[in-house]
Formats: C-alpha cells, sequence, structure tokens
C-alpha cells in the first residue's frame, strides 16, 4: 500500500515529508511566508512567526511534527504543523486517546494551515500521508472559518471513511470597508475658438494703445485636469451605523473632550525600546478592568505575555503592527493591539480603563482604528473572536468558524464520535426540552394557585362602610400614580 501511495503522490507531482522537532519546523521560515503570500488565506494567524510563538509559549514540551508537501520543483505548497497530546477526559468520552491538533487555542481566534498556489491539490497528498502514520486516533482542527480550504480535508476523510465530527465554536465580526475609490480627473473647459478670419498683420501701437487693427492673442493653454480629493471613507462607515448609536458616539466623544486633550496615537514599534514600553502600558491597562479581576488579563500569565510580545516585536519588523492607545491628557485610557496584513486589520485584543466608562472609551478607541483603517486604504476591519453586542453596533457581517475532528476509523474511534456528535447532541436537546417543560409546568401552576387564592378571598364585610360615609383611611393622602414610562438613564 505504501508504494502504491507513493507512486500516487508521484505523479499528482507532490513530495510530502514528515519532519519532527522544533529546530526542523523554523527552518521553513522563509519558505512558509512565502507560500502563504501566494495562497488563498494570507493571514497573520497563518504565519511562521505566529505558529512558532504559539508553539512556544503553550506547547514547549508537546511532540511536533510538520507534514510538509512540495511541488516538483521542491516548492513548498502545503504544511500542517500537529502538536501532540494524550487525553481522557470528557471530550473524550473518557476513552484514553492520542490527538494530533494544529497549533490553536482560544487565543489564536482563528486557525488553519499552510495553503500555497497549490495547497488544495497538496492536502491530498498530506492525507494519505497521514492515513499511514502511525500513533493519532483523532486529528483537531480548530477555529476554521467557512469558506476555508482546510475543509477539503473533511471531504477526502468521509470519502475515506473516516468519520468527523463538527463543532460550531465562533460567530466572529467583520466589517467590510468601503471601497477605495479612483480618484476622478476633471478637466478644464475647453477654449472657444475665434470665428471668422484671424488678422495676421502685426498689431500697431496708437497712443500706446493697441489699434483697431491689432491681432488677437492666442487662447491660453488648458489647465491640466485636476484631480477631485477623494470621499472620507470613515464618514461612509458612520452614516451605515445605527443613528442612535452614531449619536451617542458623537456626543461622548464630545464630552470626554471637554475634560482635557484627546488624542489618538498608533505605535508602529521601529523603536524597540518604546515598543516594549508601550507594550507595558497595554497590559496594564488591559489588566485593569473585568480581565483583571477574573484572572484572565495577559498581565496575569507568563505564556500570554510572551505570546503577544513575540507577535508585536514579529509584526513591527515588517511594518504590520499597529499598537493604537487613546489618550486623555497624555495618560491612556484605551488601547488596542492590531496587526495589518493583506489589506486587512485584524484586532487581537481591547482594553480600557472602567473609570471612564461614562464615555464609552472603547468604543471611541474602535472609532479610531476603522477610521486608520480607512485611512491605510485597507478592504476589511476584521474585529475577531466572538460575536459581541458592540462589535455588532458597527453593522458587522459574521464570519462563521467551526472544529473539524476526524478519527480513526477503529473501534474506539468510532465509538467516541458517535458519541461525542449523535448521542450527546441528542442528549444535551433532550435534557434542554426537559428543563423547559418543567419550567412551564412550575409557571402554570403557581397562576393556578394564585387564581385559587383569589377566588378563596373572604366576601365583603356587611358592617363596611358605604358610599358616600367616611373611613379612617380616608382622610391620608392618596399615593402618587406609578409613571408608566422609566426615565433614561445616562448614556
Amino acid at each position: 500500500m505504501a508504494l502504491a501511495v507513493a507512486k500516487d503522490l508521484l505523479e499528482q507531482g507532490f513530495t510530502v515529508e514528515v519532519l519532527e522537532g522544533r529546530d526542523a519546523f523554523a527552518g521553513l521560515e522563509k519558505q512558509w511566508n512565502a507560500a502563504l503570500a501566494k495562497g488563498p488565506r494570507d493571514e497573520p494567524m497563518l504565519r511562521h512567526e505566529w505558529m512558532k510563538a504559539w508553539i512556544e509559549n503553550f506547547a514547549p514540551g508537546a511532540p511536533l511534527r510538520i507534514f510538509v508537501a512540495r511541488s516538483a520543483g521542491h516548492e513548498l505548497q502545503a504544511a500542517v504543523p500537529l502538536v501532540e497530546t494524550k487525553e481522557r477526559n470528557l471530550d473524550t468520552c473518557f476513552v484514553p486517546m492520542t490527538t494530533w491538533a494544529t497549533p490553536c487555542n482560544d487565543q489564536s481566534q482563528r486557525g488553519g494551515v499552510l495553503l500555497g498556489t497549490r495547497g488544495l491539490e497538496a492536502l491530498q497528498a498530506i492525507w494519505d500521508k497521514l492515513v499511514l502514520t502511525p500513533g493519532w486516533d483523532r486529528l483537531r482542527l480548530r477555529e476554521l472559518p467557512d469558506g476555508g480550504g482546510e475543509w477539503t480535508l473533511r471531504a477526502i476523510a468521509e470519502k475515506a471513511g473516516y468519520p468527523c465530527g463538527l463543532w460550531v465554536s465562533l460567530r466572529s465580526p467583520y466589517l467590510p470597508l468601503p471601497e477605495l475609490p479612483k480618484p476622478e480627473l476633471v478637466s478644464a473647459p475647453p477654449a472657444v475658438a475665434a470665428v471668422g478670419p484671424v488678422a495676421t498683420a502685426p498689431a500697431i501701437a496708437v497712443d500706446g494703445a493697441a489699434g483697431a487693427g491689432a491681432a488677437k492673442k492666442p487662447p491660453k493653454p488648458a489647465k491640466p485636469p485636476k484631480a477631485q480629493p477623494l470621499p472620507d471613507r470613515y464618514a461612509a462607515v458612520e452614516a451605515n451605523v445605527d443613528a442612535k448609536f452614531r449619536q451617542n458616539l458623537r456626543r461622548r466623544k464630545r464630552r470626554l473632550a471637554e475634560q482635557g486633550e484627546v488624542k489618538y496615537l498608533v505605535v508602529d514599534g521601529k523603536d524597540a525600546k518604546k515598543l516594549d514600553e508601550a507594550l507595558g502600558d497595554f497590559f496594564v491597562l488591559e489588566a485593569s478592568g473585568w480581565k483583571g479581576e477574573g484572572g484572565s488579563a495577559i498581565a496575569q500569565k507568563p505564556e500570554l505575555v510572551g505570546f503577544y510580545t513575540q507577535l508585536a516585536r514579529d509584526a513591527a519588523k515588517r511594518g504590520a503592527l499597529a499598537l493604537g492607545f487613546l489618550t486623555l491628557n497624555g495618560k491612556p485610557i484605551a488601547a488596542h493591539l492590531t496587526l495589518v496584513q493583506a489589506e486587512r486589520s485584524f484586532l487581537l485584543k481591547l482594553g480600557y480603563d472602567e473609570s471612564f466608562a461614562e464615555y464609552s472609551p472603547g468604543q471611541q478607541l474602535v472609532s479610531e482604528a476603522i477610521k486608520n483603517a480607512c485611512q491605510r486604504g485597507l478592504r476589511e476591519f476584521d474585529f475577531l473572536g466572538p460575536w459581541m453586542e458592540w462589535k455588532a453596533d458597527w453593522e458587522t457581517q459574521v464570519r462563521t468558524h467551526q472544529w473539524l475532528t476526524i478519527f480513526r476509523p477503529t473501534r474506539a474511534g468510532v465509538l467516541v464520535h458517535e458519541a461525542r456528535f449523535t448521542v450527546w447532541p441528542v442528549a444535551k436537546s433532550l435534557v434542554a426540552r426537559a428543563r423547559q417543560f418543567f419550567a412551564e409546568w412550575k409557571s402554570r401552576r403557581g397562576n393556578s394557585n394564585a387564581s385559587a387564592a383569589d377566588s378563596n378571598a373572604p366576601v365583603a364585610d356587611s358592617n363596611a362602610p358605604v358610599a358616600g360615609s367616611k373611613s379612617p383611611a380616608a382622610d391620608l393622602p392618596a399615593a402618587p400614580p406609578k409613571s408608566s414610562t422609566r426615565e433614561a438613564s445616562p448614556s
């Protein structure tokens, strides 16, 4: 079988090798990024530097294998890095399993593999090699966006009889930016042509003035066309959002400006010392609010500090970093960490000083970041991460992400697949329905008890005062009527 697969690979024009360890992975950097730039998904989380930072900070001791496919000219066409973990938990239904997974976790926000110009064809070759390679019970590719080329693996695996499980993990908002129009050239009005014969005799001066038969001066040459100024792309973004949100944002900008000088600054990281200082300010600001209280802030975990510091430094070297700060009187009150690649802006992290919450510093910061993306001529602002209401305020679209898990068709693999992706969802649905039924039954029972209590209420006393008579309560002032409207909360 191995010889047959090798023959097929040669016929396809690919050679596949399995590299092991971090040193082997490090040697791929230049080829990796060159292939990525030519492929269908040129995104920062698929760059070699990103993968390297992830492996060094989140899986420093885990076994690493890289399945690499090259074309006949030895050009890198596809690569699938896989980190090994041995698991026996709820996710495996407590069956011992060895998982080979792409370097991806919640911090990645989007996953995938390297695909070059012939990446989709090369995935078949890599799959054939994976099938022959022992040591794994399931393959896991996290956070794959809908429409990504990696989904070819699912079709290949299912055709070969390998069970596949899907789980929707994220519905990630993104904002397509208005198209950058070409400048319109406006020509000067054409010169008026002379009517009738033009005198060619020389002009004769009479008392210092031209005579009646003097020749007319030739018309001035037309001025070159002028380029019209480009329309404000950010203004088009604002015009598309809800009117109330737009008004609130502008009002809060004015109110913050009343407190002092407000500036938006972007650190590009060209000065290494200033970059480290700015990252320190960003980490402190990001940990100042609920993230710090909940223990999820970057500054509270060394592996997160290492990961984001490496990402920022690597991006700064290639001019792809946008570390933005919103300052009030020179003090940072909000900050974002953004990477720019392939005409897109990727918002990785955002934080703000919650003592300024009444001014919505986070949304003011996003406003400036989107404006900056428009000025750079970018085509998309990607919020990344899960759907949140503050992201939806910008009238975003949604990009769905899913986990793809491929099981070997062994007895254990089929068992866990059926339990996780067939039995488990059905059981969860039944439990949810049972809870809903119980809640409705409890609500109906409460209503029936209330009705019974009303029917058992005592009949009016025959000695009660009749109309026109005065009771002791009649001397008490009436309670003020409750307003049917609620006072608007300050925005």
